[in-house]
């Protein structure tokens, strides 16, 4: 029988609307701490730059592209009930869209969200 081949996939992750920052940092700093580096490679706050005239001037901001989520991009076979539980447990986190077990985003979902668009 042939083992699995690991992938990494994304996953989503609801968190609080307004506090998508700090879970990220939270998410990174457990990620550090737990060595969790070979299972999760990055979480990702999609962004946009919104430019406004303040007093006359070009000022630029950035605000959430998907407010109240975060992105998440782990190995689907290494991350185990262990570091779901731990992650949905981090302040700010919800938890992760899917039933019983977080259920990753499809490719084409994926390049949507990264502005990647695939030669049709």
């Amino acid at each position: 029988m042939e083992a699995l081949t690991s992938e990494k996939k994304w996953f989503v992750l609801r968190v609080v609307s307004g506090k998508e920052k700090k879970a990220k940092e939270y998410i990174d700093k457990e990620i550090s701490r737990s060595n969790w580096n070979e299972i999760i490679s990055q979480v990702f706050l999609p962004m946009e730059k919104v430019y406004k005239i303040v007093n006359g001037k070009k000022v630029i901001k950035e605000r959430n592209f998907y407010p109240g989520y975060l992105l998440i991009e782990a190995d689907e076979f290494k991350m185990n009930s262990e570091i779901i539980l731990t992650i949905k447990n981090i302040s700010g986190i919800i938890n992760f869209l899917g039933n019983n077990r977080p259920t990753p985003l499809r490719k084409s979902e994926v390049n949507k969200i990264l502005g990647i668009w695939d030669d049709l």
